[in-house]
């Protein structure tokens, strides 16, 4: 299959970027080791890895290139022997890192772009490189505020892309130094390096909305929507957003409140009082930290909650992992505890469990023990006798207990424990308060 490749032209109203200009953009972020880049073959991401080399060179640090190969084209195994080619010529170093997973049937460009910085990140850590560079631009930046634009977003979600930023629990630094530049700097720039490029199909493919977008976002910087403005209108945005983060962390401690086992609960009282926003993100958060990831809450979810809370009708719901009850003038968010429950194998004597449990075991800990929400299997396993305490628990499906394989060996909450098995030696609570604040 034959690549397609697009020869670069100078524009006549966008400057190619200047190689001290970039040097020196990146300055603030003091590197001094080696770095790695996101590159496909497009234009952004290929001028990057030649500024990037160049830099590299100056400032004698390695740098490595990674691609993904997502398998979701026919043509893009030709595409990547073409890329692999040119950076060997230019003498970059260069990985392509296969996603050997079962590939989307719906939101194909959101779940490959989630795929492609998972299989990145891990790569960095393993190479133990600290500094992760992607080609996003100005054009991006347009695209992002006009697609959250149309999707209903608050002031947080118009604030565009960070410069620089870093998953959670992920020790590599995501840098963007492109952000200032349009698109057509960036093939300007290509031009003087004579550096053809490939062409992806699906920047203009219709039936993908950041395609559509990137027509309208494209006139836009063409009738001179450049990056002073639009970041004069994100500092705006932010500002304000910086508003909402302070009100949020400041009265966090006021509203949120956990009980002694670990059961998370809103005082309604407070809660209702705080502006929407406030009320929206601070609910967003508690059901990302209960419910684990394991689905994102979606915004009609949110504001479904909110306009029910205080109804005095409020039934029970669930979303994103999480059970929502009502308690008097109390909103409990609790794990959405099933017959099929994840359980952590326990390999430490002393170790955090669900960011919010700190457990710490006998010496024999590392005898198969697991720890679990207790789950429908592990009410039906205690005695009797504990059956009036767990009747006055809102949820008791949602204890802490720990396993053996099939076999319940302790409630700690309820003091239950089997005394042929020594495991837990005592447990506490972490202020989960930290992981709610908006940064």
């Amino acid at each position: 299959m034959v690549v397609k490749l697009a020869k670069p032209k100078k524009s006549r109203n966008f400057d190619p970027i200047l190689e001290n200009d970039f040097f020196n953009s990146l300055l603030k972020f003091k590197i001094n080791e080696s770095i790695a880049v996101a590159v496909s073959g497009g234009p952004d991401s290929l001028a990057l890895t030649i500024l990037l080399k160049k830099f590299s060179i100056k400032n004698n640090i390695e740098l490595r290139a990674l691609s993904i190969d997502h398998d979701l084209r026919s043509s893009s195994k030709d595409e990547l022997k073409w890329l692999a080619s040119e950076l060997k010529e230019k003498k970059i170093k260069h990985k392509i890192i296969k996603w050997k997973n079962l590939k989307p049937n719906s939101n194909i460009l959101s779940n490959a772009r989630d795929k492609r910085y998972e299989l990145l990140l891990k790569e960095c850590e393993r190479l133990n490189i600290r500094y992760l560079f992607t080609g996003h631009h100005l054009d991006d930046q347009v695209e992002n505020v006009l697609l959250r634009l149309i999707r209903g977003s608050g002031i947080k979600g118009l604030g565009s892309l960070q410069e620089q930023f870093k998953f959670t629990k992920s020790k590599v630094n995501i840098l963007r130094p492109l952000l200032r530049y349009p698109k057509k700097s960036l093939i300007s720039f290509l031009a003087t390096e004579k550096q053809k490029y490939i062409l992806d199909p699906t920047n203009f493919d219709s039936k993908f909305d950041r395609s559509r977008v990137r027509k309208v976002s494209s006139h836009l910087i063409n009738e001179g929507l450049n990056n002073r403005r639009l970041l004069s209108t994100i500092k705006n945005l932010k500002n304000a957003n910086n508003s909402i983060n302070y009100l949020i962390n400041s009265s966090l401690k006021s509203f949120v409140k956990v009980n002694s086992r670990g059961i998370i609960f809103i005082l309604l009282e407070r809660f209702v009082l705080l502006p929407e926003e406030v009320k929206f993100r601070s609910l967003s958060k508690l059901l990302k930290f209960v419910g684990k990831g394991k689905s994102t809450p979606r915004s009609k979810n949110i504001l479904n909650i909110l306009s029910s809370i205080s109804e005095n009708n409020f039934k029970n719901l669930t979303t994103a992992g999480c059970l929502i009850k009502k308690k008097n003038k109390q909103i409990f968010i609790l794990p959405e505890v099933t017959r099929k429950l994840s359980t952590t194998k326990i390999t430490s004597n002393n170790f955090i469990w669900n960011d919010q449990y700190k457990i710490i075991m006998e010496n024999d800990f590392a005898k198969g023990l697991s720890v679990q929400y207790l789950g429908a299997n592990g009410l039906m396993s205690l005695p009797k006798k504990y059956n009036d305490k767990l009747m006055k628990d809102l949820y008791p499906a949602s204890y802490l207990s720990l396993w053996k394989g099939k076999k319940l060996v302790a409630v700690p909450d309820v003091n239950y424990l089997i005394k042929d098995i020594r495991s837990i030696k005592k447990y506490a609570l972490i202020d989960i308060h930290p992981y709610l604040m908006e940064r």
